[in-house]
Parts: structure tokens; C-alpha cells; sequence
């Protein structure tokens, strides 16, 4: 569980310190990568221009990690994480990562989930719930059309 954890820390790490230390061996050459808002990566060769692409647009700030918790050949992190794009303002975020291992130890299979930064008590107002996210499409599907 210690060698799958520091692999975990190191990714973190690459990204904080904005270099590849090894993403080789991180990830098997068939790893699939899911951020949390929609891509996916199919490959190591992918996810490594990805690394390499982003860090030419964004910068990582924070990425705290939480806990770990293991079962089987998965283990799933939490975490706070904070980037800016460019000029724009910093933003950050919970979230979870769900690695899947080889029998190599190697990342077969990471998956991001994010928690919308912006919460809120939809009933705050009343017994009828407002979900100020209307204007994104899946917010209207979760609310089942109230806004």
C-alpha cells in the first residue's frame, strides 16, 4: 500500500513542481486517465503530451492530499486542488482520484471526481429547492428541471 501511495504523491508532485519525474513508470503504456469534468486520456504517450501540454497553460498551486484509503488492486485518494489558467483567477476544488494498479504496480486506470466548489442549501429559501447552477446543462438534468 506504501509503494502505491508514494506513486500517487509523486504524480501530485509532478504536477506541483512542473516536471516529469517519471511518468513511465507510473503509468502502464495502455493507462487510461479521466479528469473530472469530461477528458480522457487513452495511453501513457497520451496522458504524457497532456502533462506537458497543460503545464504550458496552467499552473498547479496546491494539491493536498487527505487520505488514502486501498481495496484490492484500487486505491482512492482525497484531495484539495488548486491551479490557475493564465491570467485568470485561482480556482480550487475537493476531490477524489481512483487509481486501478497492474500486477506491475503501475497506474492502469485513474479516474478524477470533483466537488462543485460552489455549495449551497438549495431549501435555505423555502420548502421549494433553487439550484443556482441552471444555466449548465447536467445541473438542469440533476434538478429535474427546478431552478
Amino acid at each position: 500500500m506504501r509503494e502505491r501511495e508514494e506513486a500517487l504523491r509523486l504524480w501530485l508532485d509532478m504536477w506541483l513542481r512542473r516536471e516529469d519525474f517519471g511518468l513511465e513508470d507510473l503509468f502502464a503504456p495502455d493507462a487510461v486517465y479521466t479528469e473530472s469534468w469530461g477528458p480522457v486520456y487513452r495511453g501513457r504517450e497520451a496522458i504524457a503530451h497532456w502533462f506537458r501540454e497543460w503545464l504550458t497553460r496552467g499552473r498547479v498551486l496546491a494539491w493536498d492530499i487527505h487520505r488514502f484509503f486501498h481495496a484490492g488492486d484500487q486505491t482512492a485518494v482525497t484531495w484539495f486542488f488548486r491551479y490557475q489558467m493564465g491570467g485568470e483567477e485561482p480556482v480550487g476544488f475537493e476531490g477524489v482520484s481512483v487509481a486501478e494498479w497492474t500486477e506491475d504496480g503501475q497506474i492502469a486506470r485513474l479516474t478524477e471526481y470533483c466537488c462543485e466548489p460552489a455549495q449551497y442549501d438549495p431549501y435555505a429559501g423555502g420548502p421549494v429547492p433553487v439550484f443556482p447552477g441552471g444555466d449548465r446543462p447536467l445541473y438542469q438534468q440533476f434538478a429535474g428541471g427546478v431552478k
